[in-house]
């Protein structure tokens, strides 16, 4: 969506904002993003196709052809994660340029609403310094705090920009008008990962993806030998995932552009309560282990997402079916940089009529995010959902294939209707 027309002023704000960008350390060794950035900012006001990016933008060749050639959309991934990082990591820079996720297209924020955004993020601290490793946390109960009053003065800062005029609403696929139905309100659920304390070291944390409650100690010998040494650990829980965090944004912001906006607001596993599941449509990222609050739902399903996500297994395999959903290297035996990951992406029953529970389970929840609200991702999978008799709820395996752990593509391969009973204690 090109922005509105810009006064003398605000083009000269943009201008000077967006070379500080180009100069900035982010970009200082990124040639290819420092190009498109410049590129994108350049035809803000048009529709530019992803030839148009490829051949003007980065000067391919005029053969160039995105069915086969994904590097378009690598770069703007890239592109969209830098320009992320920049906001996060630059507390005196008011976000103005962003990507919307499933586009190629630069969005400028219009300029009064970035006063109102500053003013949100300042009334509830500076957000904390963030990594972009998958297996980076926000740690300590202040930074979970601050993470979720952050997106609580985003999603305000939003219904008061939106409030008293009028916004056009994009098409929403036939899954999302389904998820949509009715006037129930939208919880986007973080992961809080289950870590122990011990009482006599103070200053250490342990995490093991295999022990979510006291009786799961067994379960890893590692663990218990250091309970055997440190004595009885004490429960903790305090802690979020900064890669989910991310994730829980662009789904918010895509809810937001669909018109769900009033709708939605955030919680966390630790604090979840059964309550939720009987008044909201529920959204729940994470991993198999850190969505153990659903473990019930997690039961009930016939896929699973196995221990550090190294497979999908697939429990009672429909004919022709794989029994695991493996990583695939396509690199060669000596290097990883280029693999496709398996994930999960289920559409269950809530506790009441007419609720639902969207489970996303990834080592990138990012990507799943990216294949629901992106026009090709929706697509595919109202494909595969029309072939399997287009089922109320389901379970669905998903490949991503990832360069050097960046997202390049996301596409559904397999699905079951889930045919389970809600459960009766989900919680």
């Amino acid at each position: 969506m090109p922005p509105p027309q810009e006064t003398p002023e605000v083009a000269d704000a943009l201008e000077a904002h967006v070379q500080r960008l180009l100069q900035s350390p982010h970009f200082a060794r990124a040639d290819t993003q420092r190009k498109l950035l410049a590129y994108l900012y350049e035809h803000r006001h048009e529709t530019v196709s992803e030839y148009a990016l490829a051949t003007d933008g980065l000067g391919r060749n005029s053969n160039f052809d995105s069915t086969t050639d994904a590097s378009v959309r690598v770069h703007i991934s890239r592109l969209r994660r830098k320009l992320k990082d920049y906001y996060l990591q630059e507390p005196g820079e008011p976000e103005l340029l962003v990507i919307p996720t499933g586009t190629h297209q630069l969005m400028v924020l219009e300029h009064p609403a970035v006063a109102a955004r500053v003013e949100a993020v300042e009334a509830v601290g500076n957000v904390p310094e963030v990594e972009t490793r998958r297996d980076f946390l926000v740690p300590g109960l202040v930074g979970m705090v601050v993470v979720l009053a952050v997106l609580a003065g985003w999603l305000g800062w939003r219904n008061h920009e939106l409030s008293g005029r009028i916004r056009p609403v994009p098409k929403t696929s036939a899954f999302w008008a389904s998820f949509l139905q009715g006037t129930a309100p939208i919880k986007i659920i973080l992961p809080t990962p289950v870590f122990f304390g011990f009482p006599n070291e103070p200053t250490f944390r342990l995490r093991s993806v295999s022990v979510n409650d006291f009786n799961d100690i067994p379960k890893d010998p590692h663990f218990q030998a250091l309970v055997d040494k440190l004595g009885k650990p004490s429960f903790e829980q305090s802690y979020t995932v900064t890669w989910d965090t991310l994730a829980a944004i662009d789904m918010a912001r895509y809810l937001d552009a669909v018109g769900a906006q009033q709708r939605i607001s955030f919680d966390v596993t630790r604090d979840l309560s059964p309550l939720v599941l009987e008044n909201s449509n529920v959204i729940a990222v994470g991993t198999h282990q850190t969505l153990q609050p659903l473990k019930e739902y997690l039961q009930a399903m016939n896929f699973s997402l196995a221990p550090s996500e190294l497979r999908v297994i697939n429990a009672k395999p429909k004919p022709g079916e794989q029994a695991t959903y493996e990583i695939i290297n396509k690199s060669g035996k000596t290097s990883n940089e280029r693999e496709v990951r398996p994930s999960l992406v289920a559409l269950l029953p809530g506790r009441a009529p007419g609720l639902k529970v969207l489970l996303l389970q990834s080592r990138d929840t990012g990507a799943l995010v990216s294949l629901l609200s992106s026009s090709a991702g929706s697509n595919s999978m109202e494909e595969m959902l029309k072939k399997n008799g287009n089922p109320q709820y389901f379970e669905m395996v998903t490949y991503t294939e990832l360069e050097n752990n960046r997202p390049l593509r996301t596409w559904p391969v397999a699905i079951h209707a889930f045919a389970s009973q809600v459960p009766a204690n989900s919680m």
